[in-house]
């Protein structure tokens, strides 16, 4: 057994993706393609989302975690909300402030990564949208759940959006498929280590004759893993849903949005 564990433990490595792989994952090509997949109906569906769930007024202060290039954010903004919009890559830090230019929005940038980053402030609400959730591995994910859990109101709500739970990523697990948007392609390599419930994946995006390569894991949470993790920091879950229409979310759900509040 434990000669069968150091031979999974080297496959593993053999992947030569680092822990921290999200540092410099979103840059180039890559990001391209992310603004490009998220259509102006994608944002305002979930907005009014947030916007029913939270049901707060618009003076309240939210939290954008990780913002990307911070559509969800200028949304909100644009509908009074004092936001904070934290993201680790420099690049979408860097769009979302040039979209912010001349805007007068109350919108304050940061850039930073959560794990270190000393978070400051006291949130109405916050949320997690995209498959950003499961970029950790355990003790890390309770560093960032507890960091976010820190600085939130009690009673105040935190939306959690993934594709990537287990309850819907397992039930259609394909090696391999392929996305294009006009005159950019990206193909995808998926492959699943067991030994540490971990999707590694590897991206191939192509524009015009350009080609670029990018790799990533992300570690796969059940659903329970989930409530458990949030529930140690005092962080409530009473909603799961599957779409931004409040569909109840069930076993092959494409999307997961949990609503989590945290305790008085």
């Amino acid at each position: 057994m434990q000669e069968a564990a150091e031979v999974n433990e080297a496959n593993f490595s053999e992947n030569n993706i680092n822990d921290n792989w999200y540092e410099n994952f979103f840059e180039g090509i890559n990001c391209e393609m992310w603004e490009r997949a998220a259509t102006k109906d994608m944002t305002l569906s979930e907005v009014n989302f947030l916007l029913d769930i939270f049901n707060l007024p618009a003076s309240a202060h939210l939290l954008d975690i990780p913002c990307g290039n911070g559509r969800h954010s200028i949304e909100l903004a644009k509908h009074g909300f004092q936001m904070t919009a934290f993201d680790i890559s420099e690049t979408f830090i860097r769009s979302l402030q040039q979209k912010l230019e001349g805007q007068q929005l109350p919108v304050s940038v940061i850039h930073g990564n959560i794990l270190t980053h000393s978070l400051n402030g006291s949130f109405d609400g916050a949320f997690c949208l995209g498959n950003s959730f499961g970029y950790f591995p355990y003790e890390q994910m309770e560093l960032f759940i507890k960091k976010i859990s820190v600085v939130l109101k009690p009673r105040a709500k935190w939306i959690v959006n993934t594709g990537l739970a287990a309850e819907s990523f397992l039930t259609k697990f394909v090696h391999e498929k392929n996305y294009v948007l006009g005159d950019l392609t990206m193909d995808i390599r998926n492959d699943y280590n067991v030994w540490h419930s971990c999707l590694i994946t590897t991206l191939t995006y192509t524009k015009n004759r350009l080609k670029e390569t990018k790799r990533f894991k992300h570690y796969i949470y059940t659903v329970a893993e989930i409530i458990r993790l949030l529930q140690r920091f005092s962080l409530k879950t009473i909603a799961l849903y599957s779409s931004t229409d409040k569909t109840e979310y069930r076993v092959g759900g494409a999307q997961l949005f949990l609503v989590a509040e945290k305790e008085a």
